[in-house]
């Protein structure tokens, strides 16, 4: 499936990748055993990353052609079905999911409100949502960009009201790249209980630290405080991407850039140079000089210019 920029799809490495898989990746855990709506499935890959432990899985988008391509990408999945729908209207009864979630779905349309009440119909008593939502501060705003894609970005406090409408309990989360020092086994291990450390030389003490300025929300949301008692602070690892790798290939094509930029800087002054030595040249002339003493001899004769 060609990536557009309006759906992420497998293919494409990098920041995007790293951003939508630990979604779905810290879900794992909470989808466990369950039936699941995946809303605005797109691809396919996220509904398929869930059905290897949800109960059941159902992907809803409202492209037909990307519902047909993840039928044909995904048929093998058994727990797994893909449905042509929208965020307004979910082909599925009342009642008949017990997690929904929904990744940078919101933010393609402007019925909110709308798709709240949707998710809550769909939903079983005590149903969770899982849903994510682009800052509008920092991804718009501070860089001042704007994603043809996007019809209406939230702020933090547009999303936490607009949920806070539909559900009793919301935890919210943040979600960004940061840098980090990794200490890692050398054996290839399964699980591990990783310990995050933060701070200075005078202050330094193992604990999650809150980052500034969220790219992401991701909130959870539920009718029972119970549902929600359950952190998704986490980290997601690629290892086979190479971050400081991009970063100095980056500079690189950077300062060849920069080196093109001067050499055709410099030609350009040459020619300036030129043009000026040229110009210089025609003004000392015997022809320039006798010009401008007839264009003289005309103002002061009354002869109109000629142009």
């Amino acid at each position: 499936m060609e990536f557009t920029g309006e759906r992420y799809v497998p293919s494409v490495k990098g920041e995007i990748k790293y951003e939508h898989l630990h979604r779905y990746a810290l879900s794992l855990e909470l989808v466990s055993g369950k039936s699941v709506l995946d809303l605005a499935s797109g691809e396919g890959y996220g509904s398929a990353l869930l059905a290897k432990v949800a109960q059941s899985v159902i992907g809803v988008d409202i492209d037909p052609e990307s519902v047909e391509h993840a039928k044909q990408q995904y048929n093998g999945t058994q727990n797994l079905k893909f449905l042509v729908g929208s965020c307004d209207s979910v082909p599925l009864p009342n009642g008949s999911v017990e997690v929904v979630t929904s990744f940078e779905t919101i933010e393609h349309h402007d019925r909110h409100e709308e798709m709240m009440r949707e998710i809550k119909r769909v939903l079983k008593p005590g149903g969770l949502l899982i849903i994510s939502s682009p800052n509008r501060l920092t991804y718009s705003d501070e860089p001042n960009i704007s994603n043809p894609f996007h019809i209406k970005e939230l702020y933090y406090e547009e999303l936490n009201s607009l949920l806070s409408r539909h559900f009793k309990y919301i935890t919210m989360f943040g979600q960004r790249l940061a840098t980090a020092s990794f200490v890692f086994p050398l054996q290839e291990a399964y699980q591990t209980s990783i310990k995050t450390y933060t701070g200075s030389m005078n202050n330094l003490t193992q604990k999650f630290c809150i980052l500034n300025s969220p790219i992401y929300f991701i909130a959870i949301c539920s009718e029972e405080a119970e549902s929600l008692q359950r952190n998704i602070d986490s980290v997601y690892i690629d290892r086979y991407d190479d971050l400081l790798k991009v970063i100095q290939n980056d500079l690189h094509q950077t300062k060849e850039i920069l080196e093109r930029s001067q050499i055709e800087l410099q030609q350009t002054q040459a020619q300036l140079q030129q043009t000026q030595t040229t110009i210089t040249a025609m003004e000392s002339s015997k022809f320039w000089k006798l010009r401008r003493a007839w264009i003289g001899m005309k103002g002061v004769l009354g002869i109109e210019r000629d142009g």
